[in-house]
């Protein structure tokens, strides 16, 4: 019988499909990986080893906790492979798999104001301020996790303004994931105190000043807390950056010096007169002093009402030469 002759088009058909096929084989052959970025707790086969297909969709291994690396040796992922009945994993030179895990960092302060929400929320009023103690420190999840901090539950002391929180990640399970702090929560005072340290008998301008947060307890009933009581007056001694200021540390500004020359207005209505005299005595702004007419020496009371200025109210002065005004009475 004749033998049956394949057509050449078909043998090479077949040809270029071994071919392929031989080359897709080549394409999934299993090798393991030097180094891998995870999420979540547990590491996968399929993570570790590329190739490996839907057969190492598999937990095999803890992660590392959010923001650490760590590794795994080859010899403790290929047995972990043959107990799935998975072999021939080439390794070339990896001797064990750098895994790094990344983390998001919750700091204090990010637990401090979700209970500060929830403190606002449950009616609490005034300035409050949440300090945790300080064993409590930042708290790295992982970096997958973008949710907001949940208080999961809130216990205060209302006479101490001690609490208890159990804060968790929003949708996250609270028995596994939350976590517990402690704190207080304290009703604050913003006060004005010097920027840095402020000689005595210097007149205190705006620039010297800040305002900044202290709990009320601290803020004596002495204190000046206002900038605006603050500015013109002078420290009756140095006062320290940050230092809360007291009423007996401050003075008025000493705007006119005894014997010194001032500029004198009588004021009344319809009336204004201005001259030269001398101040009898120091004083600061609305402080009544002496003072003499340079040209009748007759001396006078008036009124301090700024930098070198006495100011006298009187009843309406008949019209009079300045030497014949009411300070010459």
């Amino acid at each position: 019988m004749t033998p049956r002759l394949i057509p050449l088009t078909l043998a090479t058909g077949l040809l270029a499909a071994l071919l392929a096929g031989g080359s897709a084989f080549a394409q999934e052959a299993m090798r393991l990986k030097s180094e891998i970025t995870v999420t979540g707790e547990t590491i996968r086969l399929d993570q570790l080893v590329e190739g490996i297909g839907e057969k190492g969709a598999v937990a095999m291994f803890r992660a590392p906790q959010p923001g650490h690396r760590g590794t795994i040796r080859a010899d403790r992922i290929l047995d972990a492979a043959r107990e799935l009945g998975i072999r021939g994993i080439e390794t070339g030179d990896v001797v064990a798999v750098a895994i790094t895990r990344p983390g998001r960092t919750i700091s204090r302060d990010d637990m401090q104001q979700a209970i500060g929400r929830l403190a606002a929320e449950r009616g609490a009023l005034g300035n409050l301020e949440i300090i945790l103690d300080d064993h409590h420190p930042a708290r790295l999840v992982d970096a997958s996790r973008g949710e907001a901090i949940k208080v999961a539950q809130f216990n205060r002391d209302v006479r101490t303004g001690r609490f208890e929180a159990r804060l968790t990640l929003a949708g996250g399970l609270d028995s596994l994931e939350g976590w517990t702090v402690t704190g207080g929560i304290v009703e604050m005072r913003e006060v004005a105190v010097p920027v840095g340290d402020l000689d005595r008998g210097d007149a205190i301008q705006a620039k010297d000043l800040v305002m900044v947060k202290r709990p009320a307890a601290q803020v004596g009933a002495d204190v000046v807390r206002p900038l605006a009581d603050l500015i013109g007056m002078v420290p009756r001694r140095a006062l320290k950056a940050g230092e809360m200021i007291r009423s007996a540390d401050l003075a008025k500004p000493i705007l006119v010096e005894k014997s010194s020359l001032v500029s004198v207005t009588y004021a009344t209505k319809g009336l204004t007169l201005t001259m030269r005299g001398r101040a009898q005595g120091s004083g600061s702004m609305g402080d009544v002093v002496k003072v003499q007419n340079l040209q009748s020496k007759k001396i006078v009371e008036g009124v301090i009402t700024g930098p070198a200025q006495i100011t006298i109210a009187g009843p309406v002065a008949p019209q009079a030469s300045l030497s014949e005004s009411a300070l010459s009475r």
